[in-house]
């Protein structure tokens, strides 16, 4: 079991990036906006790639392409350097080839034949998400996406982040669900009616043993930038990767409890966080 995280994408929003062939209208900038729906496409999925300029060197330990359309089959690579040239010819930093889904522990013939179903633990739309151990300190990054059973790459989100991951965790009893609008009426026969919506995902929890340091250098920092009105992503367990995607939140933080001095040099804090699906 591995510890929380919480990571906002101030880090990719402020920087330059660049990538392969795209149309006019589905742009490598919409990688910085939040609506998830509103992708980038990459053309030519066999041979895709987003390059990030971070400006400057920076600690990085959490990188995310989220919201994406690419199959079981599909597969990606993270390379950092501090000469841009080196990205291809001499990485610093080199995740090897990785699943494009997540959760899944392999991607080729030989992975398929040793599992039941491709398509286990897959949701509407999927997430490739690496998390470091050890941040990197890197100005230049590059992901290369490869996958041949699709005709174009659609990603809706990227995320290079410095997450934070308290030293201990959160309590436990943490509320993990979904919220549904739908309504139903009932007629006058007695027939119900249903109005269906898109039902989304919540998450309640709360920091019981933090430090001053996490709270006002990190947490307190997160609620100034983002608020209620800007996207965080949520993992509760980076460690469970079969159902990494499905402990992954990419939402809003909903109501920003106060940071509280509960005891000598411990600080407690509750989050909220609902989905974005659009």
């Amino acid at each position: 079991m591995a510890n929380m995280l919480l990571a906002t994408p101030v880090l990719s929003d402020a920087a330059t990036l660049s990538a392969s062939t795209y149309p006019a209208s589905l742009p490598v900038g919409n990688l910085k906006r939040m609506p998830i729906g509103e992708v980038c496409r990459f053309i030519d999925p066999e041979n895709a790639f987003i390059q990030i300029d971070l400006g400057t060197e920076k600690a990085v330990n959490l990188i995310a392409l989220l919201g994406h359309n690419g199959s079981s089959r599909g597969y990606a690579r993270v390379r950092a350097a501090d000469v841009e040239a080196d990205l291809l010819a001499d990485p610093d930093y080199d995740s090897g080839n990785l699943p494009l889904r997540s959760h899944q522990s392999g991607y080729d013939e030989t992975w398929a034949s040793g599992v039941d179903d491709e398509q286990y633990g897959a949701l509407d739309t999927n997430h490739f998400i690496l998390h470091l151990d050890t941040a990197q300190n890197y100005r230049y990054w590059r992901i290369d996406m490869v996958d041949t059973e699709i005709s174009y790459l659609d990603v809706g989100r990227l995320y290079m982040a410095k997450a934070f991951q308290p030293v201990t965790n959160m309590d436990y009893g943490v509320a993990d669900g979904f919220i549904d609008p739908s309504t139903i009426a009932r007629m006058v026969s007695g027939k119900n009616i249903a109005n269906e919506r898109p039902k989304y995902r919540f998450c309640e929890l709360k920091l019981s043993f933090a430090s001053e340091q996490e709270m006002y250098d990190i947490a307190f920092e997160i609620d100034r930038l983002r608020g209620t009105t800007r996207d965080v992503l949520f993992i509760n367990d980076p460690s469970k990767k079969d159902t990494l995607q499905k402990r992954t939140i990419y939402g809003l933080m909903k109501g920003l409890a106060p940071i509280v001095n509960a005891n000598f040099q411990l600080f407690e804090k509750s989050y909220r966080i609902e989905e974005i699906i659009e």
